[in-house]
């Protein structure tokens, strides 16, 4: 892909399509004939931290000459008995109806007065059809404008189509235009130089959470802040204990026993003082810190917790929302240093998965859902604490804001690139390991609960296929 255009969130509808369906569905509709094509998606849907957000589960290609004609009125039409048999599965499966068809173009697109004309024909009949969302979706290989008819009447534009891929993509009608600040005096001159008005504007509208706020979070906190993210999310239900203070970035003597949200938004504060904050003195699993992860832009996991990181990764899958975890091991046996390593793992939705890679235990997952007496009571031989040290945080902490860095401002050479990060300091070396996807999961599975948002579904919380369920 050439895209590299960087349009800020707008406010209103969007679309998301995950990276293997968007390069799918790119190769689909310009295949180079310069020619029409035609494709139904069907979505599920949520709502956004800018509006309703319709989340792309299943493509359906129209084939040539067959479900994709030439039509009586336009130039092309998905042919009568292609939309027929879309629009009940959306009806049968509850799902929203996208029909999209490519125009010709680079950076701007528009439905032409036939498109439009045929939309107010036909969408009225196609939402008491399926009563789900029904959305017109027109596309250039870097812009896309979309016409969306609720279930209520009323009808809206589609302000974005939202690629999460290594670039996290953003198409719009035509581009964005930033607006002049005074250059001389805003704080950002220097990351201007390198993002542009745009991209420092596009930092500035997301919405981004930090889940675990120990030594990697609180890094990962002042990071984010510093870039100019508008609005954080703040998760930990833990206090600063004493023997934090070495790796906790900021903290002090009069910071033990108190909350770390307490600190991180300190933090924050002190790095970006018009910043946005949400502080959650919570666990990860609880249904309000779930709702706020739902309205995010990105994730950060910096927990260790199974809950955490099956609560998060579900996130990912369900909502399309992208993330990134950052993790340090020590390994220590018998007083003897093992390999040390840092990662910096990409959560992509459909592409990177927790539970497909065996990084989440059904067991500690069983565990770390009781009651705290509970797991403490299920850990028969006490744990000893995990060795921890400022740098090696540092390390992980840095390799995951800068992807996110890059994936906003559109800086990476690749856009599929989904590959995760394993620094290994001692031996100075450094790995790309790309993630495994299991046919049947769950949880990225397009049969399962992937991209089905809001949608329901019966008891979410079963995790089918990984040998444990839990309320």
């Amino acid at each position: 892909m050439a895209h590299r255009a960087v349009n800020p969130p707008t406010v209103g509808a969007s679309l998301t399509i995950p990276a293997r369906l968007w390069q799918q569905l790119n190769a689909h509709l310009f295949p180079g004939d310069h020619a029409g094509h035609g494709a139904v998606l069907l979505a599920g849907w949520t709502d956004g931290p800018r509006g309703l957000r319709l989340l792309t589960r299943d493509l359906i290609p129209a084939r040539d000459h067959i479900d994709y004609e030439p039509g009586t009125t336009g130039h092309h039409a998905l042919s009568a008995t292609f939309v027929r048999d879309n629009i009940l599965r959306a009806r049968d499966e509850r799902l929203a109806y996208i029909a999209v068809h490519n125009h010709g173009g680079t950076t701007r697109v528009s439905f032409s007065p036939t498109d439009l004309a045929s939309h107010e024909r036909g969408y009225p009949t196609l939402t008491q059809i399926s009563n789900t969302p029904v959305c017109a979706l027109v596309l250039t290989p870097q812009a896309a404008a979309g016409d969306l008819w609720h279930t209520d009447g009323t009808r809206t534009d589609l302000t974005e189509v939202v690629i999460p891929a290594n670039n996290l993509l953003r198409l719009r009608p035509r581009p964005a235009t930033a607006s002049a600040p005074d250059a001389t005096h805003d704080p950002y001159e220097r990351q201007i130089r390198v993002f542009g008005d745009l991209g420092q504007q596009t930092f500035q509208a997301m919405k981004v959470a930090v889940i675990g706020l120990g030594g990697i979070g609180s890094l990962l906190t002042e990071y984010v802040a510093r870039l100019g993210v508008g609005h954080l999310v703040l998760v930990d239900d833990d206090t600063v204990d004493e023997t934090n203070l070495p790796r906790l970035t900021g903290a002090t003597a009069a910071d033990v026993g108190h909350p770390k949200t307490t600190l991180a938004s300190r933090l924050a504060r002190q790095a970006q003082p018009a910043i946005t904050l949400t502080a959650l003195t919570e666990r990860a699993e609880q249904p309000h810190v779930q709702s706020e992860l739902r309205q995010c832009d990105w994730l950060f996991l910096a927990a260790d917790g199974a809950a955490a990181r099956h609560f998060t990764n579900a996130t990912v899958q369900q909502y399309l929302i992208p993330a990134t975890q950052a993790g340090v091991k020590i390994p220590i046996h018998d007083g003897t240093i093992g390999q040390i390593h840092t990662v910096s793992r990409l959560l992509i939705p459909g592409a990177n998965c927790m539970w497909c890679d065996g990084l989440i235990n059904p067991t500690d997952l069983a565990i770390d859902m009781q009651a705290p007496t509970d797991r403490a009571a299920a850990h028969y031989v006490p744990g000893t604490p995990a060795a921890s040290v400022l740098p090696l945080n540092a390390l992980a902490a840095a390799e995951a804001v800068s992807h996110f860095m890059h994936a906003v401002s559109c800086l990476h050479d690749d856009d599929l690139d989904h590959a995760n990060i394993l620094h290994r300091p001692r031996t100075r070396t450094r790995d790309l390991i790309n993630s495994r996807i299991s046919p049947g999961c769950r949880w990225c599975s397009a049969q399962q609960l992937f991209a089905l948002g809001d949608r329901p579904t019966g008891d979410m919380t079963k995790t089918e296929g990984h040998s444990v369920s839990y309320d």
